[in-house]
């Protein structure tokens, strides 16, 4: 019989030159975007407008407000930093089998903004950067696309400093000769606007949620859309990452695209464990159902963590503003053409953990999460957090919990 045992990590801390770049991260926009000290003092408070953009003012938001350069420079230094936060996080848990590139592969970033996509990529994943990569990045904002490239240039040649310091004279001249920045291609447009090459990874980060809210219609709808469209812009063998925030709408409008994406073709690589990411004997191939698909009064698939370790700065900036933090979180698909679609072994479960942890009575700890099963409370001594992917023993009369009807698993 298989032990118990945990088999990925979706979160992990980033590696050390990243760390070091993203505390200083307000430092190399300033050098890019610099204020003066008058404008730094007015910055928390430009942060608050932004913000109410954002939230509350949304229905009055104009696409393109990126293109003023107060909203922008507030942006980059605030909401910019936290997105590369949980970004980075990201990108640094999906392993190279989930999420990779070609070498000399194509890459387009809907919505891309001041390239956060991009930077935050270059930051969590060393493996990549020894790439040459193209970078197709497209915004109806070009004030925000050539700032963000200047951004991202000046990210990647710290980093590429920073590498050649720790190592040699002569390892480092042979390490930063083949090291250079990714290619980065401007398009100006919005979400069917004519791209030159056909993508090997596309990839939208806090996209489509603003896309629903001016759109005014349902999820499913911008769904469906965006699903048609990423066909026409991506590779026959391609992945797709689409990134939102943490929030039941968000999550409906990824719940709608999993499944659009599942009825291209397409397999779900993450989150979803094995066994949820495709049923091939369903007629319309959307996989199994989501037991966590942000629908009204249901639970929503998203993954949080501590702000605690964050930047100093950012957190001092964040209490300046009057938007402090203490967890941060995110919700994704990624899906991609070449993936085999194989069946879990019979005996074996993959969960993945969703929630923090829940009371519960007699003084256990239990974690929701999901699995081929559908909704589950895993209850265990040993200390869960958000995103992990755990492999059980599979039951087959499991009990359940009386309060939420999920499935009881032990871990």
């Amino acid at each position: 019989m298989e032990k118990n045992k945990l088999i990925e990590e979706l979160l992990p801390d980033l590696p050390a030159d990243s760390r070091q770049i993203l505390e200083n991260f307000e430092s190399i926009v300033q050098g890019v975007r610099p204020l003066s000290s008058r404008q730094l003092l007015r910055l928390p408070e430009n942060i608050r407008d932004v913000s109410h953009l954002l939230t509350d003012q949304r229905g009055g938001r104009r696409m393109g407000y990126l293109n003023d350069t107060v909203a922008l420079s507030a942006y980059m230094r605030y909401f910019q930093w936290w997105n590369l936060l949980r970004l980075t996080r990201l990108f640094a848990g999906l392993k190279p089998s989930q999420l990779n590139v070609p070498d000399n592969g194509i890459c387009l970033d809907i919505g891309s903004g001041p390239l956060t996509v991009p930077i935050a990529l270059w930051l969590a994943r060393p493996d990549l950067r020894e790439k040459k990569l193209t970078w197709y990045c497209l915004d109806c904002s070009q004030t925000a696309l050539a700032l963000g490239e200047e951004l991202y240039l000046a990210v990647a040649a710290r980093t590429i400093a920073e590498l050649g310091s720790a190592r040699s004279i002569a390892e480092s001249a042979s390490e930063q000769k083949s090291l250079e920045p990714w290619r980065i291609v401007r398009v100006k447009g919005e979400l069917g606007v004519t791209v030159r090459q056909r993508a090997h990874l596309v990839t939208a980060a806090n996209v489509f949620n603003e896309v629903v809210e001016e759109s005014g219609k349902p999820p499913e709808f911008t769904a469906k859309r965006a699903a048609d469209i990423i066909m026409h812009y991506k590779d026959s063998a391609a992945q797709v990452l689409v990134v939102e925030p943490g929030t039941p709408p968000a999550v409906r409008f990824l719940t709608a695209f999993r499944g659009a994406m599942a009825r291209k073709g397409l397999s779900i690589v993450a989150p979803c464990p094995k066994g949820m990411e495709w049923t091939a004997g369903t007629a319309d191939g959307r996989g199994c159902a989501c037991p966590m698909d942000g629908s009204r009064g249901n639970k929503w698939c998203h993954f949080t963590f501590s702000t605690e370790n964050a930047p100093e700065k950012l957190q001092k900036l964040s209490t300046r503003a009057g938007l402090p933090k203490e967890r941060a979180s995110l919700a994704f698909v990624l899906a991609s053409s070449v993936v085999p679609k194989v069946a879990p072994k019979e005996s074996q479960l993959e969960i993945r953990v969703i929630s923090e942890p829940i009371k519960l009575p007699g003084e256990r700890t239990g974690y929701y999460g999901c699995c081929r099963q559908g909704l589950v409370l895993v209850e265990s001594t040993t200390g869960l957090t958000p995103g992990q992917l755990l492999r059980v023993k599979e039951l087959e009369n499991p009990r359940r919990d009386r309060k939420s009807g999920a499935l009881l698993y032990r871990y």
